[in-house]
């Protein structure tokens, strides 16, 4: 049952007859990770908040920089140097205080116990961190949705790997053997702002219709038939196009094989 608080905060979404009552419901008992509090975890993470996720946990290891506010939407020039992970934490709170947000001031590895969660989020920047995030929801049958973006361009997929078959994982799309030498971050290649928060926009939406398939809810509804899993969206602000790529999983993969 929804309290009065949550019928009027939520209220906008509860209309949608994709959601109503039952999906926010889904949507406030669910438990999602994080993974990077900077140009992209940052309004990811505020707009799970905003809709409701009911736990959300936030790893990243690195103190705010003033290079960093030009995206960071969270962060202001009096929380420089202090950890992101816990500023952003703090800054979703102020937000909605009445969810489970956990501040995690940690590298993310393969080590990093993901089994309470039902979606991990990657908003890293890191390309290492990838690949330890697919290996981690593949062995693990999470759903990955995994994001990044750099200059002018963002891209996004759904990675589900563990749990169907035939579905790629994050490595059938990008080899590491292949990749090895890349790891190009906004820090070396540029980054503006509102690509970052475009491609978390369609993150979180998502992560919304993910939860909602987990729970095989409203499975009529065009909104939760329409997966991501199995392409790769592109974004070009300069074009301003986005395009919509079919991927294969590859059956001589280092990791879902």
């Amino acid at each position: 049952m929804l309290s009065e608080n949550d019928l009027e905060r939520y209220a906008s979404q509860l209309i949608m007859p994709e959601i109503e009552e039952e999906g926010q419901s889904i949507l406030l008992k669910s438990k999602i990770l994080i993974i990077g509090a900077g140009g992209l975890g940052n309004p990811t993470a505020i707009f799970c908040s905003a809709a409701g996720i009911g736990c959300i946990d936030i790893c990243d290891d690195d103190n705010i920089e003033l290079s960093n506010l030009n995206r960071q939407i969270a962060f202001s020039i009096n929380n420089l140097g202090h950890s992101k992970s816990t500023k952003l934490r703090d800054y979703c709170l102020n937000l909605n205080p009445n969810l489970k947000i956990k501040s995690i001031v940690d590298r993310f590895d393969t080590k990093f116990p993901i089994n309470d969660y039902d979606i991990i989020l990657d908003c890293s920047d890191n390309i290492q961190t990838k690949y330890n995030a697919n290996i981690s929801a593949h062995k693990n049958n999470k759903t990955l949705i995994s994001a990044s973006a750099t200059q002018f361009e963002g891209q996004l997929a759904v990675f589900k790997s563990g749990k169907l078959k035939n579905s790629p994982c994050y490595e059938c799309i990008f080899p590491q053997d292949l990749h090895q030498d890349t790891n190009l971050n906004c820090r070396e290649v540029g980054i503006i702002g509102p690509v970052t928060n475009l491609i978390s926009s369609l993150q979180v939406t998502e992560t919304i219709r993910e939860l909602f398939i987990q729970k095989s809810f409203k499975k009529e509804q065009s909104f939760t038939k329409n997966t991501l899993a199995g392409n790769l969206l592109l974004y070009d602000s300069i074009k301003q196009e986005i395009i919509k790529i079919k991927i294969k999983k590859n059956l001589n993969c280092n990791v879902c094989k």
